[in-house]
């Protein structure tokens, strides 16, 4: 009994020693191919990281509406050194005295999400250390004839050496915005967000234009 029970214990330790080593291989072959420039493995690792948020609880420290900003992320564009990310924030409302109020315009609620994902995108992917990221926040408008169109409200740039000498935790979402390259316009006068031009999205465009060539060529 003794000597199975030995073989056992040598087993699992042998099977946990393998386990570790194939990820530690695996997490240097990802950043090698990162380093060289890998378009591809940059937006699968940044695509892995947003699948685990969406399947994540909030924590406890952020609002749900402000999580459920989050999970709403998706990638523009990616390569070694840059990212654009997207995602959307709506007025917020509650009943007053039997009646519909607006307590958040779509800015207040994007000022948060653009800090949080800009702040994710940095510190949260792993196997990934992005010198920039851009995230886009976008609300939705009434377009002619009725049908809904969404539209940008903010965009905000995070590079790295500026974003390091952040306090994350101590500053609030619009105190972490004015430091980094934001642009906004206010809301009008209804409390309606106010469309805003975008530049060019920083990093290689995700999907890439020629995928469908590349699947037909496969």
């Amino acid at each position: 009994m003794i000597v199975i029970g030995v073989s056992v214990a040598l087993a699992l330790f042998l099977l946990t020693g393998w386990v570790i080593a194939t990820e530690m291989f695996q997490q240097r072959g990802w950043r090698r191919r990162v380093a060289s420039g890998d378009h591809a493995i940059v937006a699968a690792l940044i695509l892995e990281a947003m699948a685990g948020w969406r399947r994540a609880r909030p924590p406890r420290d952020v609002a749900p509406s402000l999580w459920a900003g989050v999970q709403r992320a998706e990638l523009v564009a990616a390569d070694a050194e840059a990212a654009t990310v997207q995602s959307s924030a709506e007025r917020a409302f509650r009943s007053v005295d039997g009646r519909r109020e607006q307590v958040a315009s779509a800015l207040d609620e994007a000022v948060p999400l653009a800090a949080r994902l800009a702040e994710m995108m940095l510190y949260d992917v792993p196997n990934l250390s992005l010198g920039s990221v851009r995230v886009d926040v976008y609300a939705t408008f009434a377009a002619d004839g009725g049908a809904a169109i969404q539209r940008p409200i903010l965009t905000t740039t995070a590079r790295r050496r500026e974003a390091d000498a952040i306090d994350w935790d101590g500053l609030d979402p619009a105190e972490i915005l004015a430091r980094l390259d934001t642009a906004y316009e206010p809301p009008d006068a209804s409390g309606a967000p106010v469309p805003i031009a975008l530049p060019p999205p920083l990093g290689h465009p995700y999907p890439p234009a020629d995928a469908g060539a590349e699947e037909r060529a496969s």
